[in-house]
């Protein structure tokens, strides 16, 4: 962990290259995130879980029905 003083002159120059460089990560790790879910083909994943889960859902459903 570091300190470093910013005098007031200095202050608005600083919070401006902070921010910018915040800004400039977080949209490199949401690119990396979206890159990743497209190479890994996650949106057909969460769909076939999806379904899977609801395929499970009707035959407990018909399940219940029979046994009354």
């Amino acid at each position: 962990m570091s300190l470093f003083i910013v005098g007031p002159a200095r202050m608005p120059a600083a919070l401006k290259f902070i921010f910018k460089t915040y800004k400039t990560v977080q949209k490199q790790i949401i690119n990396l995130k979206n890159d990743l879910e497209d190479d890994i083909g996650a949106e057909e994943i969460k769909k076939d879980v999806f379904n899977e889960m609801r395929m499970e859902e009707l035959n407990l459903f018909d399940k219940s029905d029979k046994d009354e």
